[in-house]
This record gives structure tokens, C-alpha cells and sequence, in this order.
């Protein structure tokens, strides 16, 4: 074995001390978040779905970047496919974050009032679908999903690294078409009940879509952003090279561009029509303040990486990679922010500590899971039969 693929675990204080760090701020914005929910239950419900939607979202993404490389069986790939394997791994995670979503439904979605429903003839029609019993069945049905193909994906991989069997990975690439159609069904359907329900009377069939895009984009970044922490600390950096970092960037260009395209699309066609039951959501959304952010999303989301990210020096460029990857992740916090807290600031942008204290919060046991989880295990995928395509991978 070469000396590229005797990869080192995880040591130092990636391994330990971050972690730590860590959980610890993120022990200390869980406790301060529930003080303020005590205090203010409504608003902080939904700066805590905020927070919770936004690394929900680099977990799906970083499932569907496992997935689609089984699916199209890239070679490319394999020497960053530890870091979105460890990070899918946090489903189970944030299944155990979504219990203050469960306890703070009646805050969040108008739907679970009985006395709006029998008073609605709307919602009232809707109370097959949109009704607690079968909303909490469906959400355990999602995160059983992505929490089951994640464990599949991940301990196959990291069994390779004992065996170096070639059969886990055509059983991998078999899976990936089933996954691939599971994970599009239960992601769509779980961004509709969580986030689209926050506005029954208003329906969407690009939403789902629109989410993951946003996924997407997050995951690759933040993905990307690991990679050269790493590097950094002098982990992998003769193994991800700036040709892999260069095929990362071209990946998330198009995925933001999708994103551009569905956003545009999405609100071209409703625009367009003019219906009052389909243009209630944006006439909600760009009220006030909430335009400016609309705004500063199509200009900052899209122009800005659109134009600095369309030259190959640009992506290649590790310091301007870095900071793309993190304006990025901004803009798609940014984003889920505008989903969300237009329905309990409807008069404009309103920042209060609970947003905070709530990203704080899940943030730091999210990256403190998901370090612990790295250290595991080799820092790639050490004896796949397409490590060698990878490590002399060039673009």
C-alpha cells in the first residue's frame, strides 16, 4: 500500500479539542434557548425550525453527494467521500432535534388549532394530510430513511477500509437507485410538512425542489470548507488536491445556478398567473424589510458566485475558494431565514438572541457529532477499488 492511501486517523486538536469546544457552546445555546422559550415560546419556536432546517440541510446534502456518486459510479470523488459520509451520519442526530419542533408544533403551525381548522373551510379540507398523528408518522418515516441509507452507506465504506472487498461497492452502486428515489420523495414531502406548512393555505410544487437545491449547495460548501480545515492542519493535503477542490467548485456552481433557476421559476410562474391563493406566500415574504433580504438573496446568492465563480483561476484559487464556500454557506442561511421567520415577523426583519442562541446551539453538537464521528475511522475511503482513479485525478 502507498504511502497515499496509509491515511492517518483523525489526531490533535481536530480530534479532540474541537469537539469538546464544540459541544460545549453548543450545550451552553441549547440551555440559554430553552430559558428564552420559556419566556417568549412563540418566536423562539421559530428561531429554533430556523436553525434546525439550516443543518437538516447540510445532512440531506451531504446523503444525496454520497448517493449520487454510488449512482454515477465517480472515480473522481473518492478521496472526499469520508467527510459527507460522517456528516449524513448526523441524521439520527437531528431526528433527536426535531423533539422541541414536535413540543413547539402548536406554535409553529396554525393547522394544529382545532378551532382554526372547524372555522376554515381550507384547512379543514386539508385535515386529511395536515393533521398531528400523521404528520409525526411521516416525520418518523423520513428520518427513519435518510437515518437508515446513511448507516448503509457509511459502515459499507468503512468496513471496505478493513476488507477492501470490492462487493460492498457494487452493493453500494445497487442501492443508490432505490436511495436516490427514496431520498427525493421523503426530502420533498419533509420540507412540504416543516417548513410549506408554516403557510397552509399556500401550495407549491417547486418547494421541495427549491429546498434541496439549497441542500445541495450548503452540503458541497460546507463539505469543501472540511476538506481544507484539514489541509490546513496538514491532514490529506497531498491526497484532496486543488484538482478535486477545482471539480467540488464546478459542482456547486451548477447546483447554484439550479437553485437560481427554480427560485426565479417558482416565482415567475405565481407572479405571472396572479392568484391571490398562490400569491399570498410572496406577498408575505417581500413585506417590509422581508424585500431587501429578497434582494440581497438574488444578488448575493446568485450574481455575486455566478460572476466570481465562472473563471477556473477563481475556483483553483484555494484562499477565494475558502471564502466563497463560506459567502455560500451566509447566503444559504440567509435564505432559510426568509423561509421561515416572515410568518412571526411579518412587518420586516426582526434579529432577536433566540436566533442565535438556538444556531448556537445546534451548530455546536452538530460539528462536535460530526468530529468525534471522523476520527473514527480513516480520513477517506482507503481500500475502494477507485482510489487510484482519484488520487491521480487531474481536471
Amino acid at each position: 500500500m502507498s504511502s497515499k492511501t496509509d491515511v492517518p486517523r483523525l489526531t490533535g486538536f481536530l480530534a479532540n479539542a474541537l469537539p469538546n469546544v464544540a459541544i460545549g457552546l453548543g450545550a451552553l445555546g441549547l440551555a440559554a434557548t430553552a430559558v428564552l422559550w420559556k419566556g417568549n415560546a412563540h418566536h423562539t419556536a421559530f428561531s429554533y425550525l430556523f436553525a434546525f432546517l439550516f443543518f437538516l440541510s447540510i445532512t440531506i446534502g451531504s446523503l444525496f453527494f454520497v448517493i449520487i456518486q454510488h449512482l454515477a459510479r465517480a472515480g473522481w470523488s473518492v478521496v472526499v467521500r469520508r467527510i459527507p459520509e460522517t456528516f449524513a451520519m448526523n441524521a439520527w442526530l437531528m431526528a433527536v432535534f426535531f423533539i422541541p419542533v414536535i413540543f413547539g408544533m402548536h406554535e409553529l403551525y396554525h393547522w394544529t388549532h382545532p378551532e382554526a381548522v372547524a372555522s376554515d373551510h381550507l384547512l379543514a379540507g386539508k385535515a386529511g394530510y395536515l393533521n398531528v398523528k400523521f404528520f409525526l408518522i411521516r416525520a418518523v418515516l423520513f428520518f427513519g430513511i435518510w437515518i437508515a441509507m446513511a448507516r448503509f452507506f457509511y459502515k459499507k465504506s468503512v468496513a471496505q477500509d478493513q476488507s477492501g472487498d470490492k462487493q460492498l461497492t457494487l452493493s453500494m452502486q445497487a442501492f443508490s437507485a432505490v436511495a436516490i428515489l427514496l431520498f427525493a420523495i421523503s426530502v420533498t414531502f419533509g420540507i412540504i410538512d416543516w417548513a410549506m406548512s408554516l403557510t397552509p393555505h399556500w401550495y407549491s410544487t417547486m418547494f421541495g425542489v427549491y429546498f434541496f437545491a439549497g441542500s445541495a449547495v450548503a452540503a458541497f460548501a460546507t463539505m469543501s470548507l472540511v476538506a481544507l480545515l484539514l489541509r490546513r492542519f496538514g491532514f490529506l493535503a497531498d491526497v484532496i488536491r486543488t484538482d478535486h477542490y477545482h471539480d467540488i467548485a464546478k459542482f456547486l456552481y451548477g447546483l447554484n445556478i439550479f437553485w437560481a433557476y427554480v427560485s426565479f421559476s417558482q416565482y415567475f410562474l405565481i407572479w405571472y398567473a396572479n392568484i391571490p391563493e398562490e400569491s399570498v406566500w410572496f406577498m408575505q415574504h417581500f413585506n417590509g424589510s422581508w424585500n431587501t433580504v429578497a434582494a440581497t438573496l438574488a444578488i448575493g446568492h446568485f450574481f455575486v458566485p455566478f460572476v466570481l465563480f465562472m473563471s477556473k483561476h477563481m475556483r483553483r484559487n484555494l484562499v477565494v475558494h475558502a471564502a466563497l464556500m463560506v459567502w455560500f454557506l451566509m447566503m444559504h442561511c440567509l435564505d432559510l431565514y426568509w423561509l421561515v421567520m416572515p410568518n412571526i415577523s411579518p412587518n420586516g426583519i426582526h434579529p432577536t438572541l433566540a436566533d442565535l442562541t438556538s444556531f448556537v446551539g445546534i451548530g455546536g453538537i452538530f460539528v462536535g457529532v460530526f468530529w468525534l464521528r471522523l476520527r473514527k475511522a480513516s480520513l477517506m475511503p482507503a481500500r475502494d477499488p477507485r482510489l487510484s482513479e482519484s488520487l491521480h485525478h487531474h481536471t
